[in-house]
């Protein structure tokens, strides 16, 4: 084979290497992802084809906050696991929110072996609503400074906001005095 024959195939070879990395979903292209910190990145739900680029980033689990009725669970659960990722279905109903996926999550979130984790929902609502409680109640964050970055996330209901902000109150800031709780539902003191 000559020389430049050679030379040819092997640039078409590598072109061809990067046209399909160039193709490949990227994390980038989940609706609402956005790097939090070192432990966590959030998002809206992923479509199927994006959650190969979650483990090319270099997540461990996939955290989905998304009720069984709203989705396809066992397929995402089964293509995360065949991933070799850790899966963790926390149901958090955004029309009535409970405390115990709360505390669930926040119970996930202490276990360093889960980290990085990808945290979805539908639209990154609810994800922001628990992460505004986690900012707070572990982080010890200022309410107002969580409340912004949960915008940033996601936070768009009301009711979402108004529950972040009573679990707050009945669980406190980490290692700093009491939440002022007056006017919870305007977010005013």
């Amino acid at each position: 084979m000559k020389a430049k024959t050679r030379v040819s195939l092997v640039l078409g070879a590598i072109l061809a290497g990067t046209a399909a990395f160039l193709i490949a979903a990227t994390c980038a292209e989940i609706d609402k992802f956005y790097w939090i910190d070192e432990r966590l990145a959030t998002g809206g739900q992923p479509l199927l084809d994006q959650l190969p680029a979650l483990k090319r980033e270099g997540f461990r689990t996939i955290i989905n906050l998304r009720e069984p009725s709203e989705y396809d669970e066992a397929t995402e659960s089964a293509e995360v696991r065949r991933l070799g990722l850790r899966y963790l279905s926390i149901p958090f109903r955004a029309a009535a929110p409970k405390d115990e996926p709360v505390h669930e999550f926040l119970a996930a979130m202490k276990d360093k072996k889960m980290w990085p984790a990808f945290v979805h929902c539908g639209t990154g609502n609810r994800v922001a609503a628990l992460w505004m409680i986690h900012r707070v109640v572990v982080d010890g964050w200022e309410l107002e400074n969580a409340e912004h970055e949960a915008r940033l996330v996601g936070l768009k209901s009301a009711n979402l906001r108004a529950f972040a902000y009573e679990y707050i109150c009945r669980h406190g800031k980490a290692e700093a005095g009491p939440i002022p709780c007056s006017n919870r539902s305007t977010g005013t003191n």
